[in-house]
């Protein structure tokens, strides 16, 4: 979810074969960022199809959702990865201890960096590094107009950012510069509007003594901030 969208099973995607109808990838997404939470149909519609006009809008998501659990069951092996339930006008996606997400694996990186930061540094730096790493893009980046989009994909950014400086924190106390400008110049092909990235990463070059390199980079940020 953190960058393109997609479903991974033996380093082969799932998703080249399915019918890629964006309405039920929208559908699918929406469960997935709300997996195990109990759904009312209104909310889902409001949410995802408020500008659609139907005389039926309860049995049109009916419609949707049987469409996409036909999609799942051909994708999947069984309904122990991912089912879609209903129960007391309630619809739930229940996901499977075999699934993987990757804004999960993230913040369990984090969590691991965070128990070791003040103890071991080295395990810390391990974690951090493994942790935005899973960070390819904004969540479910493809859909850049989702309302209901807007508070998760600014939250997983923010703890993305947040791991950075902590990991570039780790760096400096061992006077890792160099890692630090190449943290930084990745970071920025991911997030090129991140003013702490670009500060970052000028600081490092100024103390590896690369002056013309940032001051070159201070006027691309410059230059493509005012752009912006």
């Amino acid at each position: 979810t953190l960058g393109d969208f997609d479903m991974i099973m033996n380093n082969e995607s799932l998703l080249q074969d399915a019918s890629r109808s964006y309405r039920l990838f929208k559908l699918l997404q929406y469960f997935l960022t709300f997996k195990n939470k109990k759904l009312l149909p209104e909310t889902i519609i409001e949410n995802l199809w408020q500008d659609q006009d139907s005389q039926d809008p309860k049995n049109m998501i009916r419609g949707q959702i049987f469409r996409l659990r036909q999609i799942l069951k051909k994708i999947l092996p069984d309904e122990t990865y991912l089912n879609i339930t209903f129960n007391n006008g309630y619809y739930t996606l229940e996901v499977g201890e075999e699934v993987v997400l990757d804004f999960e694996q993230m913040e369990r990186w984090i969590s691991e960096g965070d128990i070791v930061s003040s103890t071991d540094a080295s395990e810390s730096i391990k974690a951090y590094l493994r942790a935005i790493e899973i960070y390819k893009g904004g969540y479910l980046s493809e859909n850049q107009y989702e309302i209901w989009l807007v508070p998760v994909r600014n939250y997983y950014k923010r703890i993305y950012i947040k791991t950075l400086e902590k990991l570039i924190s780790l760096y400096q106390q061992f006077d890792n510069n160099e890692e630090i400008v190449q943290l930084c110049e990745k970071a920025i092909t991911i997030e090129p509007y991140e003013e702490k990235i670009h500060i970052l990463l000028i600081e490092s070059l100024l103390k590896l003594g690369r002056i013309k390199n940032a001051y070159n980079h201070f006027e691309f940020m410059q230059i493509a901030f005012e752009k912006e």
